[in-house]
């Protein structure tokens, strides 16, 4: 199972200070648990959910779930929901958001994309970091309704108004 939802390539895997030769298998070595799977379908699908937010588990096998915000908190202010978001946000760790990210285009018409965030602050340890950031394609294999990515390391990256430059075209 290790590597499943990645592409197949050579890569060389170091695993407790051993260097190995592995075929599918990403640097990193990491599974997408199937709690966030099942919370992606239901924000996709349903609309139930407007984020979820995932965390690598302590032993680094496992994509899993942090947190999600429902929707139905959401009175139609996509700033302020955004904003609630980005303070849940821890300040010195990773976290990746699968967030349904919607803003008016006039009065009357409201746009929706489903985009994915890696939030890798710069207080965060350099080695989640790396971990996170080559992580990611994973998430994107088995999230394929995702529209598009942002990365961020600030608060200023996280902006809505800076977001929505990044992802509306």
């Amino acid at each position: 199972r290790v590597g499943e939802c990645c592409r197949k390539r050579r890569v060389l895997v170091v695993v407790k200070g051993v260097a190995r030769e592995g075929k599918g298998v990403m640097a990193s070595n990491i599974n997408v648990g199937d709690e966030l799977k099942e919370m992606f379908e239901t924000l996709v699908h349903k609309k139930t959910v407007r984020a979820v937010i995932g965390k690598i588990n302590d032993s680094f096998s496992e994509v899993e779930m942090f947190r999600t915000m429902d929707a139905t908190e959401d009175s139609g202010d996509h700033v302020a929901a955004w904003k609630e978001m980005c303070e849940s946000l821890p300040e010195n760790d990773c976290r990746y958001i699968v967030y349904d990210f919607k803003w008016k285009i006039s009065e009357t018409i409201t746009k929706s994309k489903v985009i994915l965030i890696l939030w890798s602050p710069e207080a965060s340890k350099v080695r989640n970091k790396m971990i996170y950031a080559s992580s990611q394609e994973c998430l994107l294999n088995v999230m394929p309704e995702v529209n598009r990515q942002v990365q961020a390391t600030d608060d200023d990256e996280l902006e809505f108004d800076a977001v929505l430059k990044r992802i509306e075209h």
